[in-house]
């Protein structure tokens, strides 16, 4: 009898359970939205009972649209959104609401913690740059300003390892490749680092015991089983934060191989045999789920955001034709105009810094801007310098990619981008790569259904698993000609960038706090 898998991701919208069969062919999923709270400007918090709840539902909502027994699902497992984390005590009772990684309260330690450890001492440590999007920052605001929470805490957990204890773990159990996003692990080793903690001024009692994914860690009980629609004594399976699942869900497990996701913010994340370092101290480096290696990420903020953006501020006339023709797309009619629009948009260039800039830079004075606008540009060469602004910042973190000594032969892109042929063409020539699409697009929950697939017996490891479940649809290869025109366009964007950051960016900034 077929057995099949599942995975449930916990992302920062929602939550999503996906069920697929062992050639990685989705069944059913469900996904339900995480009500999000911002109590104070920079504050960005969820309930972790919520999260739970959600995922409970999702996945016995998924399993009754499937048809499947749950006796037939062999195992599940989890990724999440990462660098959110939430503070328990000795019963297991939540302290607080979450704290969601793109919280900002921990600021005032940015400028404290250099007095301890400087910004390329704790990179070359823990391969992370100082930053408040990781928990450690926050966690001395908690210290600080919550002490009867922080001495009431037993453990500190990221969103994995409160569904693996709700679901039927023997403890709360993380994975090897997310544990530095606390930031007190050594990168090399995987293991916390009594030196790190010391720095922080926090017990390494207060985390997660750690375990490579794809590890069994306990199972269903009577009690899930009801609340989740799983059978009883169904295997709960570690997997990895949502980056580390996605990468392994497109089949990224060899060297020379990377992931470029652009949805409603951008990613890069390259496989790396060897633990390496950004010399610009701006990528992340962090553990490659189910490898004992590592990968190379980058983000960017907006993405196709901007598109988007474009859409629905200046795309009027093609949203409403859309409306009116049966099953319209707005975006294909604005990539219609896109198609004769040349490579290089006719010499208009966007930086697509609609949310300020993310990696290399982590500049959060810069803008939006269009460079070269004339008199005899259209409106399908803006929307053409959008897509190629989106594709070059891109290129932005692979160069820091290529810095770090990664080599990528190929991309395997994934994202809404995805949809447009153009697009895809555009990311192959912008990147000097061939680029693969892939039958599924919800990587990341494919990603974690391939850890139960190893955890329960289906396959013996992470290389096997992919090999049958990730399967490439379509492969573009670069234009020369076109590649050349973007290797040029790439320079100009870069000193563009530079030439802007340091007056005119906060200059910008500071007036648009003034009178926005």
């Amino acid at each position: 009898m077929t057995k099949y898998v599942a995975g449930i991701d916990a992302g920062t919208m929602g939550v999503r359970c996906v069920i697929f069969d062992p050639e990685g062919k989705e069944i059913a999923s469900a996904y339900y939205e995480t009500p999000t709270k911002y109590p104070r400007p920079g504050w960005v918090e969820q309930n972790a009972q919520d999260i739970i709840d959600l995922a409970y539902k999702s996945c016995k909502d998924a399993i009754a649209q499937s048809g499947v027994s749950p006796k037939d699902i062999a195992g599940i497992s989890f990724t999440n959104q990462r660098s959110t984390f939430v503070p328990i005590d000795k019963q297991g009772n939540y302290l607080r609401p979450d704290i969601i990684w793109q919280d900002t309260r921990g600021a005032e330690f940015e400028k404290t913690l250099p007095e301890k450890i400087s910004n390329a001492e704790l990179y070359r440590r823990t391969g992370l740059p100082i930053s408040t999007i990781w928990p450690m920052l926050k966690i001395l605001w908690v210290k600080k300003y919550e002490p009867d929470v922080f001495n009431k805490t037993y453990k500190f957990l990221m969103v994995q390892e409160m569904l693996v204890k709700a679901f039927g773990g023997r403890d709360y159990i993380g994975d090897l490749a997310d544990s530095n996003w606390w930031q007190i692990t050594n990168l090399d080793t995987f293991k916390y680092d009594q030196g790190l903690a010391d720095i922080f001024g926090v017990d390494l009692s207060m985390f997660p015991e750690n375990v490579d994914p794809g590890t069994v860690v306990g199972e269903v009980t009577a009690e899930v089983a009801e609340k989740s629609g799983l059978a009883l004594g169904t295997p709960v399976i570690i997997g990895a934060g949502d980056q580390q699942c996605g990468v392994v869900g497109a089949g990224v497990v060899f060297e020379g191989m990377a992931s470029v996701t652009l949805g409603t913010a951008g990613l890069a994340i390259a496989y790396s045999p060897k633990s390496v370092r950004d010399p610009n101290l701006g990528m992340m480096i962090l553990g490659h789920a189910g490898t004992h290696h590592w990968e190379i990420e980058g983000i960017t903020n907006a993405a196709a955001s901007s598109y988007r953006w474009f859409r629905d501020n200046l795309g009027q006339l093609e949203v409403s034709a859309s409306k009116l023709a049966k099953n319209g797309n707005p975006y294909a009619l604005i990539n219609q105009q896109v198609a004769e629009s040349p490579v290089g948009a006719h010499g208009l260039l966007f930086l697509p810094y609609l949310a300020a800039a993310g990696t290399p830079h982590y500049d959060s004075s810069a803008r939006g801007t269009f460079v070269g606008l004339t008199l005899g540009h259209t409106r399908g060469d803006v929307a053409r310098s959008i897509m190629e602004g989106i594709c070059l910042e891109m290129r932005d973190v692979i160069e820091n990619q290529r810095a770090a000594g990664v080599n990528i032969e190929k991309y395997r892109i994934t994202g809404g981008a995805t949809r447009s042929p153009l697009w895809n063409q555009m990311q192959a020539d912008v990147y000097g790569r061939p680029v693969e699409t892939l039958a599924v697009t919800e990587v990341t929950a494919l990603g974690a259904a391939i850890f139960a697939a190893v955890g329960s017996g289906l396959y013996k490891d992470v290389y096997e698993a992919t090999k049958n479940m990730v399967h490439p649809v379509e492969t573009y290869t670069p234009n020369t000609d076109n590649t050349a025109v973007y290797d040029e366009l790439y320079n100009i964007f870069a000193k563009t960038y530079q030439a802007l950051k340091g007056e005119a960016y906060p200059l910008i900034t500071a007036f648009q706090a003034k009178h926005m």
